[in-house]
């Protein structure tokens, strides 16, 4: 690719159904592999609780499958719905490949609640939102009897600072953790189905299509299969995620200098 403008490579552009099914599959890839780490964490919650003979869980115990699960959720809700302008989500997505006639099924109804419930937990979980100083200060202050309130005046805690540091949480935390998680597994299944069948509609009007022809494949159908992998420094992914950053940072140009400046395999020194 010849040197061009850097604000240009922030965007993925889909002129063709073809761009339209790389894009769709990635984000289908992503979400699948997301998903199946988010269910075994969850299953560890409840294996967790079935070998519990105390009331308490520690909190390295907790901490550990719940820390996991977060981490696989904020990948998915990534995935699937962040409107960042420079960010790729299904939310997005599906809107431009509507928009360019690509997709012609519209979603129901409830789906489009679902994104948008997802798309209010991406916004209120990607940042330290105002709105916890006040939840809390509202909190305090509403957990004074009715009857003193017009006496009793609550002053913050300014020295010493303390620190909140959880050692043990109640088996009921574990147990509330576990009926959160099922349900967004529950929803994730139904929003990955939906991608699959926005998929195969776009598959489905491609020609000519290309296979890799598998007994028993029938040829109508996507067909969705794990590849085991060993991941490399010097691999492919490894490059993009180089390239990406270089993107972000507005310091790539589609020129070959520039791309060896920021491959790790071609360099020494990282550019600063």
């Amino acid at each position: 690719m010849s040197k061009g403008s850097k604000q240009h490579f922030k965007q993925f552009t889909i002129d063709n159904i073809y761009d339209a099914c790389v894009a769709l599959a990635s984000l289908i890839s992503g979400v699948t592999i997301n998903l199946e780490k988010y269910q075994e964490y969850s299953d560890e919650a409840v294996a967790l609780i079935n070998s519990a003979d105390k009331p308490f869980v520690s909190a390295k115990e907790y901490d550990n499958i719940n820390d996991k699960l977060l981490y696989r959720q904020h990948e998915m809700l990534k995935l699937i719905a962040d409107h960042q302008s420079s960010s790729f989500s299904y939310i997005d997505l599906r809107a431009v490949l509507v928009k360019k006639k690509l997709l012609s099924t519209d979603l129901d109804e409830e789906l489009k609640q679902l994104l948008n419930e997802l798309l209010d937990v991406r916004n209120w979980t990607f940042h330290n939102p105002q709105s916890l100083m006040v939840a809390a200060k509202e909190v305090v202050e509403k957990n004074i009897p009715e009857e003193l309130r017009e006496i009793v005046q609550c002053a913050p805690q300014i020295n010493p600072v303390l620190i909140r540091k959880v050692v043990s949480y109640e088996l009921v935390f574990l147990g509330s953790l576990v009926i959160h998680t099922e349900r967004r597994i529950k929803q994730f299944q139904s929003i990955l189905a939906r991608m699959k069948d926005d998929y195969q509609e776009m598959f489905d009007s491609v020609e000519p299509k290309s296979f890799t022809l598998l007994p028993g494949t029938d040829l109508t159908k996507v067909q969705y299969i794990e590849r085991p992998v060993v991941s490399r420094l010097d691999d492919l992914s490894s490059d993009t995620s180089q390239i990406s950053m270089a993107i972000q940072k507005s310091k790539y140009d589609g020129s070959e200098d520039s791309f060896k400046d920021w491959v790790v395999r071609l360099q020494t020194d990282k550019p600063e």
